[in-house]
């Protein structure tokens, strides 16, 4: 979107005095550097602003099947896949055929001096990140084989089995209290015998 009024751009004092100031060539409006494209500044910050880069993550599983249908071996591949937007580049494009060879010369060289200015800057900001990450404390984590998970996984259900499996025997207040409930309920004592000597609880 456009930053300033199109007929209206300010030029900086300082850069007034100097005499610093450009004519954008799209819009023929006179500029200083503070008001310059980012993208490009041989035009105004007006122009040039309909322009976007857009960034997807492509991806391809390669995987490599037995005649059984069974899968030996799978790899995942990740691409960036990079996309310009918008119809400012465009016009900046059609400008190229009308540049002489001195001229296009210094515009690479122009350009590639800037393309190195950056790619550094961008190497400087991803360092300090990494310097700001590096003094996060991460907890060790301790990362185990699948046989190594599936035997404490097994282990685990064993101890679970047999602690659930074991049962705290009877004390006489609890054999006298369900002998006692079994009465009430209307059982004989031979009943109640017969059940104690089958193993009923």
């Amino acid at each position: 979107m456009p930053t300033q009024d199109g007929e209206t751009i300010p030029v900086c004092p300082a850069c007034d005095a100097k005499d610093e100031t450009k004519i954008c060539l799209k819009c023929h409006i006179v500029y200083c550097a503070h008001f310059a494209s980012v993208t490009d500044n041989r035009f105004c910050e007006n122009c040039i602003s309909d322009f976007s880069l857009k960034e997807t993550i492509v991806e391809k599983l390669v995987e490599h099947i037995r005649p059984d249908g069974t899968v030996t071996f799978s790899r995942k591949y990740q691409a960036r896949c990079i996309h310009m937007q918008g119809n400012d580049w465009l016009f900046a494009a059609t400008l190229i055929p009308e540049m002489t060879d001195a001229e296009i010369d210094a515009t690479i060289e122009y350009h590639r001096n800037n393309v190195s200015l950056m790619l550094m800057e961008r190497e400087s900001r991803k360092l300090e990140r990494y310097h700001k990450l590096a003094g996060v404390k991460i907890t060790n984590t301790k990362h185990e084989s699948q046989e190594a998970r599936e035997k404490r996984e097994e282990k685990e259900a064993n101890k679970k089995t047999r602690t659930s499996t074991k049962e705290k025997a009877p004390t006489v207040d609890d054999m006298v209290a369900m002998i006692t409930k079994l009465a009430k309920a209307g059982l004989t004592q031979e009943q109640i015998t017969a059940m104690f000597a089958k193993g009923v609880k």
